[in-house]
């Protein structure tokens, strides 16, 4: 076979979309070669020519088989291209009950359950692991996986704190492994229009970026037990508004200078968070844009995941826009799309992430979500969360270290 992988996979990909069109079948085409940690999933021509590894799949792992972990589970066994090799959880029988759920969704058959961690990185059929554990065991994790040659998929938070963000970086760096960070908003259709709106300069120049969190955490979901503690969820920006806090940053571009943020409890703090579980951040980027994100995990409503993004010549407010750029538009104009509207992660477009991902793997690329571009937002929120501490502006020098 002549040709890179690259090259191959352009032109494999090619045939499978000119052939979906006369079948009528939105079938890929499976990749002929598999990435077995970081040095193997560098493959040269000649490996491809000679034939030495034939149609495989990316197998994967998943420590924490909670919630989220379910969407992760789907994703890898429903992309053509990789496959659910085990998983490990606190417990064994955790595990296999997750499974069990899981069992009328999808194929979980010969799926293993590893009783350690430790054994599921020490397994050679797992190319990919995702890292759905509670927060403050992500640091630990993901440099062990890292130095396993595993790639992979990192549930929000990544980090808790600077040291472990850079030691994880770090870890990553030297084991050459792809990452993606889940701020799998970046997929969701809404988002996806915005950014292209904002692309094609349907409003001009923008100079204001607003978008909140609120979303009322409580005992009825399991991970309320470790997300109101400091340990575990440590802000409200940190625990969930990330999501906002990251979208701030994606549409206004350029890079934050300078932060300002105030967090609070209410009167009687009925959810009994054990750090203020509301907040606002103000946010001044070098080019000019001011950025504002509200996050709130105690909020006493429906889900709510607004924006409002002001430009020279428009705005768009959640999912409807105004623009002098069309002429004769009397009032805002309603874009029709699948809305950011839902906390439930089953709602949330962890398919596409994951399958960006495998594809970056197969094509040797960095995931656009990376741990590098998500370090960017979690020092954006440690900067915030310093300021709401100390009760001043903390210029981003501070925390890069400038």
């Amino acid at each position: 076979m002549a040709g890179t992988p690259a090259q191959w996979i352009t032109e494999a990909r090619a045939w499978a979309t000119a052939s979906s069109k006369e079948t009528g079948s939105g079938t890929r085409v499976p990749n002929q070669h598999l990435a077995r940690g970081a040095e193997e999933a560098r493959h040269t021509s000649a490996d491809w020519e000679s034939g030495t590894s034939m149609a495989k799949q990316l197998g994967a792992g998943i420590v924490g088989m909670g919630w989220a972990a379910g969407e992760h589970f789907k994703a890898y066994q429903r992309n053509p291209n990789s496959r659910m090799v085990g998983v490990c959880s606190r417990t064994p029988e955790g595990a296999r009950a997750k499974l069990a759920a899981l069992r009328a969704e999808v194929d979980t058959s010969g799926v293993k359950v590893y009783d350690s961690y430790e054994h599921m990185l020490a397994d050679p059929e797992v190319q990919v692991v995702s890292i759905c554990t509670p927060p403050s065991q992500h640091a630990n994790q993901v440099v062990a996986a890292a130095q396993a040659g595993k790639h992979l998929c990192i549930e929000k938070a990544a980090a808790l704190n600077l040291p472990d963000l850079r030691r994880m970086q770090a870890a990553v760096k030297q084991a050459g492994v792809k990452t993606a960070v889940c701020f799998e908003c970046h997929y969701n259709p809404q988002v996806v229009t915005i950014k292209r709106m904002l692309e094609l300069g349907l409003i001009g120049d923008i100079y204001s970026v607003e978008s909140d969190y609120y979303h009322g955490i409580g005992p009825w979901y399991r991970q309320w037990e470790w997300n109101v503690t400091v340990e575990e969820g440590t802000s409200a920006l940190l625990s969930a508004g990330c999501h906002a806090l990251d979208l701030v940053l994606y549409f206004a571009g350029g890079e934050v200078t300078e932060v300002a943020s105030f967090a609070g409890y209410s009167p009687n703090n009925p959810l009994q968070y054990r750090y203020p579980p509301h907040s606002t951040t103000i946010l001044r980027f070098d080019n000019g844009v001011l950025g504002k994100c509200a996050a709130s995990v105690d909020y006493r409503g429906p889900y709510y995941f607004p924006f409002e993004i002001q430009g020279e010549t428009g705005c768009i407010r959640d999912n409807r826009f105004y623009s002098t750029k069309l002429g004769g538009q009397k009032a805002m104009a309603e874009i029709p799309t699948i809305m950011l509207d839902s906390g439930d992660v089953t709602h949330h477009p962890y398919e596409e992430e994951i399958t960006d991902l495998i594809d970056c793997m197969l094509e040797d690329r960095c995931h656009p979500v990376d741990l590098e571009y998500a370090a960017r937002v979690h020092e954006v929120i440690f900067a915030a969360d310093r300021a709401a501490a100390e009760g001043r502006v903390v210029r981003m020098g501070e925390i890069r270290g400038l």
